[in-house]
């Protein structure tokens, strides 16, 4: 099976899990593994750190694995009343589980953050110590990931989306600014989308 295929498993999962949320009993988590599976279950313990990134997960049978981002495709959890979805890459040269924040047809964007457990009592669970301001990565279609920052983001998106003049002459202005990264993605999207529309002869005005 090739990697388009994964793609397709996933993103086709990521649309059944947003729709059916309410649907599934708490806690109802999953993750997609490499040849394009789903399983379902519980994840208990997520921990993404640059020398360590794993998961803890539970299945329907009760056995419990730790799981690293090279041996599965993705998994979504439930925090409090939304799903959060998570991809794997290799950023840098290491594996993370990133949060996926917008998954386009020519380019998504995602954040990954450092996620630690701290131990502080042996007698009671450990504290959850996250990052307040994760790496936000964005993505092109068939290229690898790559960081954006906010002091740099505009010479560099201007730069990669030269093929979309009136996209890259708002990029800096209001609405179209660092804080808006997810926003412009869509657009960009939106842009690739209509350039790459297939109409018929009759909506081109033929016979």
């Amino acid at each position: 099976m090739n990697t388009l295929y994964f793609k397709c498993i996933f993103l086709l999962s990521l649309c059944f899990a947003s729709q059916s949320v309410l649907a599934e009993k708490p806690g109802k988590d999953f993750l997609i593994t490499l040849n394009g599976s789903k399983l379902t279950g519980i994840i208990k313990d997520i921990v993404l750190t640059k020398e360590n990134s794993q998961i803890s997960f539970e299945n329907d049978f009760g056995d419990t694995y730790t799981v690293r981002p090279e041996t599965i495709y993705g998994f979504a959890v439930q925090e409090v009343s939304t799903t959060v979805f998570y991809e794997s890459k290799a950023l840098d040269g290491v594996w993370w589980f990133v949060q996926i924040q917008k998954k386009g047809s020519a380019l998504s964007m995602f954040t990954s953050t450092e996620r630690k457990l701290q131990f502080t009592n042996p007698n009671e669970p450990p504290l959850i110590v996250e990052e307040k301001n994760p790496q936000v990565w964005l993505q092109f279609e068939g290229e690898q990931p790559f960081k954006v920052y906010r002091f740099t983001y505009k010479g560099l998106l201007r730069k990669k989306m030269k093929s979309y003049p009136d996209l890259v002459r708002r990029i800096g202005k209001r609405g179209f600014r660092y804080n808006n990264l997810s926003e412009i993605v869509d657009l960009y999207n939106r842009f690739h989308e209509k350039e790459n529309t297939k109409f018929s002869p009759a909506e081109l005005g033929g016979h």
